[in-house]
């Protein structure tokens, strides 16, 4: 019997060092976020990519058949779809308490909400102990910080924690008023 593997393909949005780079991840049988968090890989292959500054995103200032994206250089990247952004152990796993967490990188302010398997949040314990080289927030907002009118919404945001200058806690709004 033939065994077929998925084909992980995602568009999505790569923020690096002031610009975005909208493209399409063709991963074979890896998603996305499983090659991000991967330890050994160092690139991601973009393929049908367009180049934009992060304070203008309707001007397109390059397209590009293919490029590599450094994964250390790599400030955040943003799904539309959740499940897009959820490494394969984590769409089984997610923890069970929520946390409301807003966090900065170069040029934005990126809010969402934390799954963690803890009761409290210590933003000093999760960054040290329980975050790794990566962290995913469901539901995310990135507003660029030179241009608040300039947003990005994605069902999840896969973060890079050596690009965090600041995180905190963040109430959750309250879903149970009408």
């Amino acid at each position: 019997m033939q065994r077929h593997e998925t084909d992980h393909t995602v568009v999505a949005d790569f923020f690096a060092q002031g610009y975005r780079v909208s493209g399409t991840f063709i991963g074979g049988s890896r998603s996305l976020p499983d090659v991000i968090y991967d330890p050994s890989t160092d690139y991601l292959l973009i393929r049908d990519a367009y180049l934009s500054p992060i304070t203008a995103p309707a001007s397109i200032g390059a397209h590009y058949a293919s490029t590599i994206l450094t994964k250390r250089n790599l400030d955040f990247v943003l799904t539309l779809e959740q499940k897009d952004g959820l490494r394969r152990d984590q769409r089984y796993t997610l923890g069970t308490y929520t946390f409301g967490i807003c966090l900065t990188v170069p040029f934005f302010e990126i809010r969402g909400r934390l799954q963690s398997s803890n009761r409290t949040f210590d933003p000093r314990i999760f960054l040290s102990g329980e975050a790794g080289a990566f962290i995913t927030l469901l539901d995310a907002t990135a507003r660029c910080t030179f241009d608040p009118q300039t947003s990005y919404e994605g069902g999840a945001v896969v973060v890079s924690r050596a690009a965090i200058s600041f995180l905190g806690e963040q109430p959750l709004p309250d879903t149970t008023a009408s």
